[in-house]
């Protein structure tokens, strides 16, 4: 870990370089302005771009501070010890002077001037370094945090576009991901980089303090080669981050303080309720300078830009002075109210400060910390209500904390323990909301799951009771009970029933609780996609999504939607738009319902299911090591599955039979599509070491299932790869299928069972192309290499063409042509070679195994390793790319 304790590589800072090279060398014009917040990394890329530009260039630093900030010509007093005493007395024959001795510089090399920190430079240096840049005497490289703060005669050389203004913004999550992997010699999960991403700021002068603190005190540790989050508490800022915060600190003035002092306690403050505290001065000033961030939307929030200032500033705030700012969030919360969100924080900030929150407090912010999965945070909020006040409500929240953590079991008990007799009749929702978690409980258990559907009952049959008296709030309960149906119909795969029910309902959602229609809606494009209605579905989902983008003050209801859209999405087979999504959700959201793993592994699954074997190696690995750690939403045997496919497409049978091994689908009872996922690619994966019909056949079984269930739109996905792994008698029901389905993949699927039932090349090769514009690469090889197989029967003209056009497709997905050939031979040992050509001559493993004295077993066990290495699944794709 030489990086940890040492220099770090300048990362993602490449388009800046070239900005700062070319306003140097260039002779339009004398240098640039860098301009960002403190730790952005402007010294260091001011410095890279001096030490490129060395063999042109004599460099000359300089460095404005506050102890020479009023002294004349402080910055400079080592140049002026250059010339004459009496050119030092004089300003015209000083800057002459001056003039005369950067144009006489030895070697012939013009000097440029590197200036840090120039908000603090004395006048008389800026004056001269500025009357230097606009003679051309000398180019610059100027630093600062915010250009207005900076001596005038600097931002007059921008304004005439004498130099270029170079804004030096936060580190992306993929160059943060990139220096993490750098700085520690290793591949790193997403958690941990999406952690220190959003506390950093994307700064990598915090990214390497944090990286140093976690390493030494076990926050993150190497599992499998990768380093992961071990799931100890996050370390407090050291001293060292924390005296070096404070010193920057000491810039802001009193008022900006106090307004960063209450955006740190709640976390994030709407806009509205910030100006009841600050100025719009102060606000711009933060704004400026970097150390907050506002978020555009319809109501706009601001939060502070870097986490760890956060951290640092709230636990610096005098208890005198937590008191006073606790009574005015209170107070102006009366006029302005806090999100959800600020309202946690706020209740967090005030236990720590040894203040009683009410129960009402306590019980929200914990409901909204186990919707965080912050059961730690839930678990203490409940803490702090008196046990004589505790009631439904927060045995509820107590049960499924443990229910986050996993343990089942003891949620249970905890519902199971409560007297409902002692509830008031007139709680019909806490009463509600307590048999709803425990049918969200019991459905996980494979033995205890029977007993939902009583539980269900019984809730309907309340609510028919109650229904006989006029209650203005049993429509909002009757609502949130369908949402309870519908999410549990989706966790069992009923998805015609969710159809047949949602249907009328949400003909009245007009009348409906806002989120509730949202969820409801999200929940019938699922729905609609899974029993084959995949357009509807998807026009359906975005419409929520961008609803909620627009109006939602509920960022999980928000995330949940575009979970779903996602689901839409790649059920509809929009692969590359899936991996568009899950970039652009990395890297403008704050971890909700998902961590950095679960998107990681959503990654690493769509390049398996694309037949993309080292890429999803590449996303699986880390989302695996990290899950065995922490698996808050039980994805460990889908890693485990997928990672399985991932090494049988990339040749390594004995590590795909590894991960195969530890799929578990036993232990629990897992969501529907948690489960189907698992066993697609588990199948697939076996293929590395069994005959690729009997993996047909199971994808086969599982098509059928899905077809009895009414889920026509997920069955395609069984049933094209049963036909890809040579059922090919099933390519008509494909096609029927296909047909009967919406959406591009349904398209492709309908097109290539076709052409399989009929021979047609010319509708393979169109599902071909069709597959390699989604990004389903493995179809589209697999369908372009049997165009290629059937064109080679026939010696027409028009047969040739297909090949070629095969042939452009195998390329676009990276296979096809001689160049293949090689390298497919090159993975392959000399014995495995010949087997794979008399395997191209048509040859049976009995009639190799007599030719090349060997066994029949020998012969297949050699046979599974060219399979596995060379990511086919049967002769015939062996002989289409070795033909």
């Amino acid at each position: 870990m030489f990086w940890v304790q040492g220099v770090w590589p300048l990362v993602g800072r490449g388009n800046e370089l070239n900005t700062l090279r070319e306003a140097v060398a260039n002779p339009a014009w004398n240098g640039a302005v860098l301009i960002g917040p403190a730790g952005i990394g402007k010294t260091a890329l001011a410095q890279s771009a001096a030490r490129d530009l060395g063999a042109e260039y004599e460099l000359l630093y300089l460095r404005g501070s506050v102890i020479t900030a009023d002294t004349p010509y402080g910055a400079l007093n080592f140049v002026l010890s250059e010339l004459d005493d009496d050119a030092v007395d004089n300003p015209l024959v000083l800057l002459k002077s001056l003039r005369h001795l950067f144009a006489s510089r030895i070697d012939g090399k013009r000097t440029l001037i590197l200036v840090d920190n120039i908000e603090d430079l004395d006048s008389a240096s800026a004056m001269a370094i500025a009357h230097l840049v606009r003679s051309g005497s000398v180019k610059v490289l100027l630093i600062c945090q915010v250009l207005q703060a900076a001596p005038e005669e600097f931002s007059d050389l921008w304004k005439d576009e004498l130099i270029r203004r170079v804004d030096v913004g936060p580190l992306s999550l993929a160059d943060t991901t990139q220096l993490l992997a750098a700085a520690l010699e290793g591949p790193v999960s997403r958690s941990v980089v999406l952690d220190a991403w959003h506390v950093s700021g994307g700064s990598p002068l915090f990214l390497q303090a944090i990286c140093r603190e976690q390493v030494d005190s076990g926050y993150i540790t190497v599992q499998d080669g990768i380093w992961v989050a071990s799931g100890r508490k996050a370390p407090d800022p050291s001293r060292t981050i924390t005296e070096r915060i404070t010193a920057r600190l000491t810039r802001l003035t009193i008022d900006q303080l106090r307004t960063a002092e209450i955006v740190s306690i709640v976390g994030v403050i709407p806009l509205e309720l910030l100006t009841e505290f600050a100025g719009g001065d102060e606000i711009d000033a933060l704004m400026e300078s970097g150390t907050l961030q506002i978020g555009l939307s319809q109501r706009p929030t601001v939060r502070m830009a870097n986490g760890l200032v956060g951290d640092v500033i709230r636990a610096q705030v005098p208890i005198g002075r937590s008191r006073e700012l606790l009574y005015q969030l209170a107070a102006a919360s009366l006029k302005v109210p806090m999100p959800a969100l600020s309202r946690m924080n706020y209740a967090a900030w005030c236990l720590d400060c040894s203040m009683d929150i009410e129960p009402e407090l306590a019980i929200e912010s914990a409901q909204l910390a186990n919707r965080y999965f912050n059961t730690e945070g839930a678990l203490r909020f409940l803490e702090a209500i008196p046990p004589a006040q505790v009631g439904a409500a927060e045995v509820t929240e107590e049960a499924r904390a443990y229910g986050n953590l996993g343990d089942t079991n003891r949620a249970l008990a905890v519902l199971e323990s409560f007297n409902e007799s002692v509830l008031d009749p007139a709680g019909l929702g806490e009463w509600i909301g307590m048999q709803a978690l425990r049918c969200r409980l019991l459905t996980r258990d494979h033995d205890r799951f029977v007993d939902v559907d009583g539980l269900l009952d019984e809730i309907r049959k309340r609510l028919t009771l109650e229904g006989q008296v006029d209650r203005a709030d049993l429509a909002g309960f009757l609502a949130e009970t369908v949402v309870l149906e519908a999410e549990l119909n989706a966790y069992n795969g009923k998805y015609p029933t969710m159809v047949e029910a949602l249907g009328g309902l949400l003909n009245r959602s007009g009348t409906m609780d806002t989120s509730i229609s949202h969820q409801l809606c999200g929940w019938m494009a699922e729905a609609l996609c899974m029993t084959g209605r995949q357009e509807d579905a998807l026009r359906l989902s975005r419409l929520v999504v961008s609803r909620l983008a627009d109006s939602s003050d509920d960022p999980l209801i928000a995330e949940a939607a575009q979970v779903r859209l996602f689901a839409v999405m790649l059920i509809s087979g929009e692969w590359e738009r899936c991996l568009s999504m899950l970039t652009d959700h990395a890297e403008s959201a704050l971890a909700g319902i998902f961590d950095g793993s679960s998107f990681e592994l959503a990654e690493g699954c769509l390049y398996a299911y694309a037949g993309r074997g080292a890429e999803a190696l590449g996303k699986l690995l880390p989302a695996l090591s990290q899950l065995r750690i922490r698996d808050r939403q039980e994805f460990l045997s889908l890693a485990e599955a997928a990672t399985a496919y991932a090494y049988a497409l990339t040749g390594d049978v004995q590590l795909s039979m590894s991960h195969l091994a530890q799929v578990d689908l036993e232990s629990r009872r897992y969501d529907w599509h948690t489960s189907r996922a698992t066993k697609y690619f588990a199948v697939l994966a076996s293929t590395a070491t069994q005959d690729p019909l009997l993996a047909a056949q199971e994808m086969l079984d599982l098509a059928n299932e899905d077809r009895a269930e009414g889920n026509l739109g997920h069955e395609l996905f069984f049933l094209c790869q049963a036909v890809q792994l040579g059922l090919v008698d099933e390519a008509e029901r494909l096609a029927t299928s296909g047909m009967d389905g919406q959406g591009v993949f349904a398209e492709i699927c309908a097109l290539y069972g076709k052409g399989v039932a009929s021979g047609d090349t010319a509708q393979i090769l169109q599902a071909a192309t069709l597959a390699a514009s989604v990004g389903n690469r493995r179809l589209a090889a697999d369908a372009a290499s049997l165009v290629q197989r059937l064109a080679n029967n026939g010696p027409g003209e028009g047969e040739r063409r297909a090949a070629i056009a095969a042939d452009t497709v195998l390329r676009s997905v990276g296979r096809g042509g001689g160049e293949l050939r090689e390298r497919v031979l090159d993975k392959l040992t000399e014995r495995e070679r010949s087997i794979a050509r008399l395997v191209v001559q048509g040859s049976s493993n009995r009639d190799i195994a007599t030719l090349l004295t060997l066994s029949i077993r020998t012969v297949e066990g050699h046979m599974y390793q060219v399979y596995a290495k060379l990511g086919v699944s049967n002769r015939s794709q062996l002989k289409l790319i070795l033909e």
